[in-house]
């Protein structure tokens, strides 16, 4: 991310915070007089408006709370901003208890109701500028020398980030390849480059940067496309191609010039997984009590109308070890669903008796979703790595609209991003996250179900062949 917009973002914060503590204690105690003798008794609160600062801080570069990080997605802004509010919330409360100091209850209730809105403002607000057409032209564009799924998803994640000021235009694809090679998002729409010389490309189109995703070793094709954007002035980035580097952290040390990147599997301590462990049973459990009404009316109608409550299908958990899931006994595909059965699916309750699958330690509140053994046969090696955890009831690619009915390509993007970035933060994120889906799927008119996938970017796309046959073209006729 550019940093300036991140330190930007953070000062911005601390300002709102402190001014979010100044209008507390104004409606708390009724001094709307600035100067007032009463403000003097505010002296007290300076200490806790400054730790409020520290620990906001702190939160923000270590739970990189700006809003961009994973793609700019409102929901997410809006659940992290809220679940950083509550951790500094009861980080004052515990700093009150050491001190033995005692806050006004409703001067902390003004204060969590003021910070999640003029944070999450502050955050619509960067995004707005961001995207404004002066900031868009101060924007580097770049194409992506390579094919297959890494590049478009590349491109893909480029998109989703406008903080970057970078805009990809095109992507460059070795002849003998095909541009797709199994990325799951059709690609009919993108736009093929008539002959055009690579020099002419990055001139007409003011090319700043080439990222180069191929595998190495790289053709011949590739190198000449390289040679002439470093002849030409353009940067050049290069993204190493093997996958483990989804779920591993690349670090890179340089040996006489000679860059070595090393790949570090992420070692989740056991007190996290435990900590994960007891949200889940905690979560299960208080989730069972509250959707009790619901699940015990839903089980009645079902087992009268259609002999039994519940059914369960063969899914592949951790490492793909096969587990029976759970679910209400509701048919999605039958047109004939009654009122309350498609009020059940569409809020997805007929998933509640998978909190059993919880409690029995198959399952996690949060994960990549569980799917059949038929599906998991056919990964990748790259989507194979969804195994590496314990499977969810909710997950990063539902809260990004992704169902089952979608293809495990497409959310496994997702998956493996939650998977490298995982915390106890995250979850607690997803899981307000999935809330908000839920309330809005319910606010939304049904609709027709289709298999539409999210939105992706359709960069211009040519071969490496055609780019270099008409460079050596216009090059004779010079």
């Amino acid at each position: 991310m550019n940093h300036r917009i991140r330190q930007i973002i953070l000062l911005l914060d601390l300002l709102w915070i402190a001014a979010a503590f100044v209008i507390a204690y104004a409606l708390r105690y009724e001094y709307l007089t600035i100067g007032s003798e009463s403000w003097a008794s505010f002296r007290e609160f300076i200490p806790a408006v400054g730790s409020a600062l520290i620990i906001w801080s702190l939160l923000y570069l270590n739970k990189n709370l700006e809003g961009f990080k994973g793609g700019w997605h409102l929901p997410t802004v809006i659940s992290q901003t809220g679940l950083g509010v509550l951790y500094l919330i009861a980080f004052l409360l515990a700093l009150a208890f050491l001190q033995r100091h005692s806050y006004s209850r409703l001067l902390l209730l003004y204060l969590a109701s003021l910070l999640p809105i003029g944070l999450v403002i502050i955050r619509c607000l960067a995004r707005w500028v961001i995207s404004s057409r002066p900031w868009r032209g101060a924007s580097r564009r770049a194409v992506i020398l390579g094919s297959g799924h890494l590049a478009h998803e590349l491109a893909y994640k480029i998109s989703r980030h406008p903080e970057m000021l970078l805009e990809v235009v095109g992507l460059l694809c070795p002849s003998d390849t095909d541009p797709s090679n199994g990325f799951a998002t059709p690609h009919q729409e993108l736009i093929s480059l008539p002959s055009l010389n690579v020099c002419r490309f990055l001139q007409e189109n003011n090319v700043k940067e080439l990222i180069v995703v191929t595998p190495q070793p790289a053709s011949s094709e590739a190198d000449k496309v390289i040679s002439k954007c470093r002849e030409a002035g353009v940067g050049i980035r290069l993204v190493p191609h093997w996958n483990e580097l989804y779920i591993s952290e690349a670090q890179m040390i340089e040996v006489d010039g000679v860059p070595l990147i090393s790949l570090e599997e992420r070692n989740i301590s056991a007190l996290a997984l435990g900590l994960k462990r007891a949200v889940d049973l905690f979560g299960a459990l208080f989730l069972l009590i509250l959707s009790f009404p619901v699940f015990l009316i839903s089980v009645f109608d079902l087992n009268r109308r259609h002999g039994r409550a519940l059914s369960h299908e063969l899914r592949c958990g951790r490492t793909g070890r096969s587990f029976r899931m759970f679910r209400l006994n509701i048919d999605r595909e039958n047109h004939s669903l009654t009122r309350f059965e498609k009020l059940l699916e569409r809020l997805s309750l007929t998933e509640l008796p998978q909190l059993w699958n919880v409690l029995r330690g198959e399952m996690s509140l949060v994960g990549p979703r569980p799917e059949s053994p038929e599906r998991v046969r056919h990964y990748s090696d790259w989507q194979r790595q969804r195994l590496a955890v314990m499977p969810g009831l909710t997950g990063l690619a539902q809260v990004h609209g992704l169902r089952d009915q979608h293809s495990s390509e497409e959310k496994a993007r997702f998956d493996l991003e939650y998977i490298f970035q995982w915390s106890l933060f995250l979850d607690l994120s997803l899981i307000l996250q999935t809330v908000w889906t839920l309330v809005v799927r319910s606010l939304k008119p049904p609709q027709s179900k289709t298999t539409a996938s999210v939105e992706v970017p359709h960069p211009v796309q040519m071969t490496i062949k055609e780019a270099l046959h008409a460079d050596r073209t216009q090059s004779s006729a010079d």
